[in-house]
């Protein structure tokens, strides 16, 4: 698992800041809830990105996804999106098989495979190690390397994930500023 560190820049939010003339009050809850918010894009923008660039359905993915609370700590909040990026089982990618093998969505095809209950009763795509009927290995789609390079240089390193988080920050600077 990965772990991407987003730094955002205080003098920045400083000048909206003072530009606003807001108190210090304000500002810790304007900044909470932008950081609530830019959790909320950042899920959709991963899951409508991630889809297209791992050749995923939406729903797969978007069961992936998790946002944690906002906590509050002594530097000031945070909140977490956690991506399971492990590998996915093929039955889960609306696997078929035909006489060759499987094919699972986003034109993956596994040769000499074949779909069968497991041992918890559920249905999985298996592929036999050598030419006996044992042992055999359930087939998974490797996503992280793929998924990982997406989110860093796609959504988190972007230019337009730090501009949509000033624009927030501001905006909700400005509407308590006005109502308080």
């Amino acid at each position: 698992m990965s772990l991407i560190d987003l730094q955002i820049n205080a003098e920045s939010l400083q000048g909206v800041v003072l530009d606003l003339a807001a108190t210090e009050a304000q500002a810790n809850k304007a900044l909470n809830s932008t950081l609530v918010k830019m959790a909320s894009w950042l899920r959709s923008k991963s899951v409508k990105g991630l889809s297209g660039a791992l050749a995923i359905q939406q729903k797969v993915i978007r069961r992936r996804l998790k946002s944690f609370r906002l906590q509050r700590k002594a530097g000031g909040s945070e909140i977490t999106v956690w991506y399971g990026l492990d590998p996915i089982a093929l039955i889960y990618l609306q696997a078929k098989q035909n006489k060759g093998g499987v094919k699972a969505y986003g034109s993956r095809f596994v040769q000499s495979a074949f779909i069968a209950n497991g041992r918890n009763g559920n249905r999985q795509v298996f592929k036999r190690r050598g030419k006996g009927r044992l042992p055999l290995d359930k087939q998974r789609a490797d996503i992280e390397d793929k998924a990982s390079t997406y989110i860093e240089d796609q959504l988190v390193g972007a230019a337009e994930f730090e501009a949509r988080f000033f624009k927030t920050f501001e905006h909700e600077l400005q509407w308590r500023t006005q109502t308080q």
